[in-house]
């Protein structure tokens, strides 16, 4: 977010912390911007803008430093404003994708446009309902499964590429086990977030405030959630 006014600048920096001549993907995690000199966020109106930010992102590509460029946390209306003004549509969007908040039109849209869509928290959290959930409990029992592969395998039929996080490496290569899931299990993890109290995102529990998440309200966003990260509407 500090980097949005100095997009070379921020690249170059992590090519070298990472001992690497060029990245796969270089990412614009979020739409809002942050002034490194005062820390303030920008608004959404402010320079740079998301737009500024994704044309010098462009600019990027043929220097050979990163083959190719994404987004990660843009609504429809923000989406669509960035492709308005885009000249390279976005090779991917990363966006939280589970049961409890399953982004279903944003990830076909984001892929109607020709884009990839990753899947980030696609396991939850620890915490996360899924596992206690007697729901998700018999259906791994069925395919004689973890319901961590429940999860990932959702995500994969639906088109997205899940990105699940582990520190254990067996966990990681157990990750990679997808299974094919029937339609009327895939259909009732759709409807999951319908039940009470579950509609929430995951990745942000304790980080909403007032009605801002990093900076910027919900309505800049495009989203609608409360402080406590369950969906309003």
């Amino acid at each position: 977010m500090q980097d949005h006014g100095r997009v070379e600048e921020g690249l170059d920096r992590s090519l070298k912390a990472l001992g690497l001549d060029y990245i796969d993907l270089f990412l614009m995690h979020w739409p809002q911007a942050v002034d490194p000199e005062t820390g303030r966020t920008l608004r959404r109106d402010e320079s740079p803008t998301f737009v500024e930010t994704w044309l010098a992102m462009e600019k990027l590509l043929p220097t050979g430093k990163t083959r190719s460029i994404g987004i990660s946390n843009f609504d429809i209306r923000n989406l669509n404003l960035l492709l308005s003004k885009a000249n390279i549509v976005p090779a991917v969007h990363q966006i939280e994708f589970h049961p409890c908040l399953p982004n279903l039109e944003l990830a076909e849209y984001s892929k109607s446009k020709g884009m990839v869509v990753e899947a980030y928290t696609p396991m939850g959290r620890p915490s996360a309902p899924f596992y206690k959930d007697p729901i998700f409990l018999s259906m791994a029992e069925r395919y004689g499964v973890q319901v961590g592969h429940i999860l990932l395998s959702w995500a994969v039929q639906h088109g997205t590429i899940p990105i699940p996080k582990s520190s254990n490496r067996d966990r990681a290569q157990q990750n990679l086990q997808v299974i094919k899931l029937s339609q009327e299990d895939m259909t009732v993890i759709d409807e999951y977030h319908k039940r009470p109290g579950m509609h929430r995102a995951l990745a942000y529990i304790g980080m909403i405030e007032d009605g801002k998440l990093l900076g910027w309200t919900m309505d800049e966003l495009g989203w609608s959630l409360n402080d406590e990260a369950y969906v309003t509407a």
